[in-house]
């Protein structure tokens, strides 16, 4: 991807584990806990986060960002999975105007905004 491309990182906090960075088709535990850590170059400055989970749909944001693509910075945003989910949906707009954020992810226009998506499964590790 080219550099401008903004960065969202998702991490996992399950109780007595170490933080570990969750990719695209690894697992959460159930009750533990999602971080998240942001990046952008200009002219992206701002994030903005949901949260799909079991029935559960968390808007936060936005943020502003400091850290450039490759240097992401961690977010003010912490996220327990409820029990019960086998999936959390988190969607990040990146804009840099902040409404614009929090437009994109109410369903409302997406232009400037670079949105990305991942998808955690909630289950108990082996």
């Amino acid at each position: 991807p080219p550099l401008a491309q903004p960065v969202l990182r998702v991490f996992c906090a399950a109780p007595g584990q170490s933080l570990r960075e969750l990719r695209t088709g690894t697992a959460c535990t159930p009750g533990a806990t999602l971080a998240f850590a942001a990046g952008a170059r200009p002219p992206y400055t701002h994030v903005a986060v949901r949260v799909r989970a079991g029935g559960h749909d968390e808007v936060n944001g936005p943020f502003a960002l400091s850290g450039k693509a490759g240097e992401e910075r961690p977010l003010e945003l912490t996220v327990a999975l409820p029990t019960g989910a086998d999936m959390a949906e988190i969607t990040a707009t990146f804009s840099q105007h902040p409404d614009a954020t929090l437009t994109a992810l109410r369903g409302g226009g997406t232009e400037g905004v670079v949105v990305l998506r991942q998808e955690v499964r909630v289950k108990d590790s082996p």
